[in-house]
């Protein structure tokens, strides 16, 4: 991840000096100077990025180029203001900044009733009580039909926050919520305040929605010739809130950005504060749902607490609240992986530590609401340190594996998944170029770790080369994966039953022997030979055996008869290994895969489009209870298990990996 720190400019407590103190690398700013609607020209932008350059950072991410509000309502000069926003994008593109980070929420870009909230430790921490937004809303501001917005037991508890305050309390609490930020919109009062949400009347959720799709459509064009990356940060709160519509609060609504406005320049700013201000999101999930389109990240971390389910304040710690922020952070690593194996030339995703405790260090400095230097620096720490974790946490380093059948779509998810935890893995299968291949393609991915290995699992000479390769290499061996399988059409039948009618051919009465034989030599004597070759290196090193079984050894399958036989002989021969070995510590498991499309069964799964099921594909999408064909990646959980020390007591068991396919009796 790129280390960022949000600047508000020259203006700013913080200056840079600070900030590159922290570690940080890329900083996102703005130039705040400049209203909402004016145009961005190209020396400013220079100066501002000579300026960040200087202090040895990159100007990475800009946060806001802010939408004016005649755009939002699609009135007054909004042509005018959509020309100036592309004319701004232009002139940042040719100054090399392109990603930007914008909102469409209606006046106020986010809603605190309490900018000092104490924390045990005397710190303090920004929180939006939702009654006294509504204390606010109806007994101060006195929005016309603000009443009809609440029921009657948040009025009741509204009234209650109202009487309890004295005059002092209540200027606070206005303060707090008509807040503005640099750039964006200026402090407001409650007179100013009602007059904004005036020119709303009319616009309700669908509107803006429609409004923001047609926005997105004019500077899409621009964006996708300068390669901007548009990144819109959710609702704060996402809810609704003084009457205003929301569209950007949750799963449904970024679904739907997408679908409507599917360019890839079309993306988010993922900001898991904001979104774990609504108790039904999770951020850490969403996150993975749309990480292809997480262009920028906030990390900060929520809490819920008082009678109203609406009510939240911010942590304090950048990873304990609401988010899981261990799993959102390993799906930014994931994700920016797959971006270096794609070869896109900045896969790293800028991250700022989002908000931050007020310390005594910061007390009188005049930072920003939530914009101190300790409490974010102390979440940058956290941030830095938990991905450096995670990158580090690596289980099977030391560990040396071998897997068979190495280039096949299966195996080769599972090898990255054991080089990832660490290993060193050779990669054994029959054609070399193909594992050649796979093992540059490991390297970009920064798994160098890897033999490419040409072995034939039915060839015990070549199986003992490769193993005399792999000691050579590595000195010892800890884990097999017998991966090497399949089918193959002369074993099997294109009847699923044999009718009197049925030609003689498609049934069981015609079926190839050599292709019955081949199958079963390729499924269990491909799992048997590897098993005995490098079973003594395990032996020495007290390591495991994972073999690879199927749903067709459990339940037989129609058609391929050949194959389930293969299989229910692999799965009665791991049970045999596990007892036969058990005294020598050698461990030996099996994973059960479901049905996972793969280069094999493609054409019987799908339909030449790729997507829809064919009539075989449709009975087991009807009778896997998960309804959907199996991800590689699915397989890795079992596997990660098996082969950790956490499975030490684990051994002649097979795990199906199935989406319920083998739980399901089919009513």
């Amino acid at each position: 991840m790129i280390e960022s720190w949000r600047w508000y400019g020259p203006a700013d407590a913080i200056t840079l000096r600070d900030v590159r103190q922290a570690g940080v690398q890329g900083v996102v700013t703005a130039l705040h100077e400049v209203r909402c609607g004016e145009l961005w020209t190209e020396e400013a932008i220079m100066e501002r990025k000579r300026m960040v350059e200087a202090a040895g950072m990159q100007w990475v991410v800009v946060e806001s180029v802010a939408v004016h509000e005649d755009i939002k309502t699609r009135s007054g000069n909004w042509r005018h203001y959509v020309d100036v926003y592309k004319q701004c994008l232009r002139n940042l593109a040719r100054c090399g900044v392109r990603t930007v980070c914008y909102n469409f929420m209606p006046v106020l870009d986010w809603t605190r009733t309490d900018l000092f909230f104490e924390l045990p430790d005397g710190s303090s921490v920004l929180k939006c009580d939702a009654d006294e937004v509504a204390a606010f809303d109806v007994f101060i501001l006195k929005r016309d039909g603000a009443e009809g917005d609440y029921d009657a037991e948040a009025l009741v508890r509204a009234r209650a926050r109202f009487d309890a305050m004295d005059e002092a309390a209540r200027k606070a609490l206005s303060d707090s919520i008509l807040l503005g930020l640099p750039g964006t919109v200026d402090d407001l009062t409650p007179d100013e305040f009602k007059a904004m949400l005036a020119r709303y009347d009319g616009i309700d959720d669908e509107k803006l929605r429609n409004n923001l799709y047609d926005f997105l459509r004019e500077i899409m064009p621009v964006c996708e010739e300068e390669g901007i990356r548009m990144a819109i940060h959710p609702d704060d709160p996402p809810r609704p809130i003084f009457g205003l519509p929301r569209i950007m609060s949750d799963e449904a609504d970024m679904e739907r950005l997408v679908r409507e406005v599917p360019s890839m320049c079309n993306g988010f700013s993922l900001c898991t504060g904001s979104l774990g201000g609504l108790r039904t999101n999770a951020p850490h999930l969403l996150m993975e749902k749309f990480a292809d389109r997480v262009f920028f990240v906030h990390f900060r971390n929520t809490v819920f607490e008082g009678e109203n389910a609406d009510s939240f304040r911010e942590s304090d710690s950048h990873l304990h609240g609401h988010t899981d922020m261990a799993y959102a952070m390993q799906v930014l690593l994931d994700e920016e992986d797959r971006r270096r194996a794609a070869g896109e030339v900045c896969p790293e995703i800028p991250v700022r530590p989002d908000h931050g405790r007020l310390m005594d260090m910061d007390q009188g400095k005049g930072c920003y609401a939530g914009y101190s230097y300790g409490g974010r620096a102390i979440g940058l720490a956290e941030l830095r340190g938990l991905a450096m974790g995670l990158r580090a946490y690596r289980p099977l380093v030391g560990k040396v594996a071998v897997v068979t059948g190495a280039a096949g779509v299966l195996c080769s998810v599972m090898a990255r998944s054991l080089l990832k935890a660490g290993a060193k893995v050779a990669l054994l299968g029959r054609t070399l170029s193909k594992l050649e291949v796979l093992k540059e393609e490991l390297a970009k991915e920064g798994l160098p770790q890897v033999l490419a290995l040409e072995a034939d699992v039915l060839d015990r000479a070549s199986l003992e080369e490769a193993r005399s390769k792999v000691l050579a290499a590595w000195g010892h061996l800890d884990v097999l994966v017998n991966g090497a399988g399949g089918n193959d059409p002369r074993g099997t039948t294109p009847a699923e039953q044999c009718e009197p009618d049925t030609e003689r051919a498609k049934g069981f009465f015609g079926m190839d022997m050599e292709g019955f034989e081949y199958v079963n030599r390729l499924n269990m004597i491909g799992t048997i030979l590897p098993s005995q070759v490098f079973g003594e290196c395990l032996a020495e090193s007290r390591g495991c055996i994972v073999n690879l079984s199927s749903m067709a050894a459990f339940q037989p399958l129609t058609k391929v008869g050949a194959y389930g036989a293969a299989k229910a002989a692999v799965e009665n021969f791991t049970k045999w290994l596990a007892t036969h070995l058990a005294p020598l510590g050698v461990r030996v498991n099996a994973i059960a895969p479901g049905f996972f499309i793969t280069n094999q069964n493609r054409f019987l799964m799908l339909e030449q489009d790729g997507a829809t099921p064919t009539a075989r594909g449709g009975k087991v999408l009807a009778k896997t209870p998960m309804h959907r064909f199996g991800e590689p990646e699915d397989l890795c959980g079992a596997l990660q298990f098996l082969v950790s020390s956490g499975a030490g007591f684990v051994t002649g068991v097979t795990i199906p990996v199935d989406g319920g396919f083998l739980a399901y009796s089919g009513v």
